[in-house]
């Protein structure tokens, strides 16, 4: 329980996971939270995220610890006034509110806001005039997932990705990603709301949207979560049932193969046979369910 409002408390500041502060003049240096409880990471005060007077206010909301373990910081470039370009270890979380190393709470908080980000686009679904996706809704779906642990939730990203052991590239466009994002408006999300009694039909137009969506990668991370969730607007209004995400994570090879066939080739139809098989899936799921009903 400690520990739950230990989390609460680190991401309601927004602060970067800062703790205290100790010594003076070149000695002066932040201390922010670490990735095991006690434990607290220095960091420079030239390269502070603060302003003096906002780093006062923190020092006096919570005392120093008697005994922390000060480990190294395990930012690179945390200097950067740019959070998108500050990175971590390996395999680590981004920069965040609560400067947390530990996967397993930011994975919790994560999923906390994928499910507010489906309640969202849930809500979105009923209303009796179809909504259309547009740009500003995949940065409000954005922020409805992450804006509570990234500080640049909703924003497009400005540096370029790569993931995967095949090292998957995204370069960030020459003219950022503005250009691309209103292209991909004007080619894709226009034909929104897209509404046929066709399932095939929508089911083609999902696997595009979502094809297009993940070959530009727009957000510095959560593409393939928020392309989840936008799509299922696109179903949602449709009647079909949304998609699970322990689909993708259990057919994750014929899922990125599908992907970089649209990536690379605009073909679109083996993520349509994918989502397709999912669809049905989901809908004998539903059956089964309702015929177990007492």
């Amino acid at each position: 329980m400690k520990r739950t409002h230990r989390i609460l408390w680190r991401w309601a500041e927004r602060d970067f996971g800062f703790r205290f502060r100790d010594g003076a003049g070149k000695r002066a240096a932040e201390y922010y939270q670490a990735a095991s409880v006690g434990e607290f990471y220095s960091v420079p005060a030239s390269h502070r995220k603060f302003e003096k007077v906002r780093v006062e206010e923190l020092v006096l909301l919570m005392p120093a610890p008697t005994a922390p373990t000060i480990v190294a910081n395990p930012w690179s470039n945390y200097s950067d006034p740019d959070p998108q370009r500050i990175t971590g270890p390996s395999n680590q979380p981004c920069l965040n509110w609560a400067g947390c190393l530990s996967m397993e709470e930011i994975n919790q908080r994560e999923t906390n806001g994928v499910n507010r980000a489906k309640e969202f686009i849930a809500d979105l679904a009923l209303r009796e005039d179809p909504a259309p996706i547009t740009l500003d809704l995949l940065r409000r779906v954005h922020e409805e997932m992450f804006a509570d642990i990234y500080p640049w939730a909703g924003q497009w990203r400005n540096v370029s990705l790569h993931k995967g052991e095949g090292s998957t590239k995204w370069p960030l466009p020459i003219m950022g990603m503005d250009p691309v994002m209103e292209a991909f408006s004007n080619e894709v999300l226009r034909r929104t709301p897209f509404m046929s009694e066709d399932d095939d039909a929508v089911i083609a137009f999902a696997a595009e949207f979502m094809g297009e969506y993940l070959a530009l990668h727009p957000f510095r991370e959560g593409n393939g979560r928020s392309a989840f969730v936008l799509c299922e607007l696109i179903l949602l209004q449709n009647n079909l049932l949304p998609l699970n995400e322990y689909n993708r994570q259990r057919d994750q090879d014929r899922y990125f193969a599908a992907c970089e066939d649209a990536r690379l080739r605009k073909e679109y139809d083996p993520l349509a046979h994918l989502i397709t098989d999912w669809e049905a899936e989901a809908q004998a799921a539903f059956e089964a369910s309702i015929s177990n009903q007492p």
